[in-house]
């Protein structure tokens, strides 16, 4: 059916903007202990979560880090201003 169709066109183009968009952060974030991204969806906005051991790099002082990424990240993507939120989230090293 055709809403299989268009659900199933979804989940791909949903994969694709992940695996693009924890390219985007690997080349970002190259050497900043980076370890992943989630992506959880709001009606109001998309929340990006950059998973990282050091927290304090992705953020930088003053928080600049994470509004240069939250600017990169919609004009890479086509996001409107304010339709993104970039959050970093501590993750233990791996052993």
């Amino acid at each position: 059916s055709t809403q299989n169709m268009n659900k199933k066109r979804w989940f791909v183009a949903d994969g694709v903007f992940y695996a693009e968009l924890n390219e985007f952060f690997k080349r970002e974030l190259a050497g900043q202990t980076y370890s992943g991204v989630d992506i959880r969806r709001t009606p109001m906005e998309m929340q990006i979560i950059i998973r990282a051991a050091d927290t304090s790099k992705v953020i930088g002082e003053q928080g600049r880090r994470i509004r240069e990424l939250t600017a990169a990240v919609q004009k890479r993507f086509g996001f409107a201003d304010g339709a993104v939120e970039v959050f970093a989230d501590r993750v233990q090293n791996k052993a």
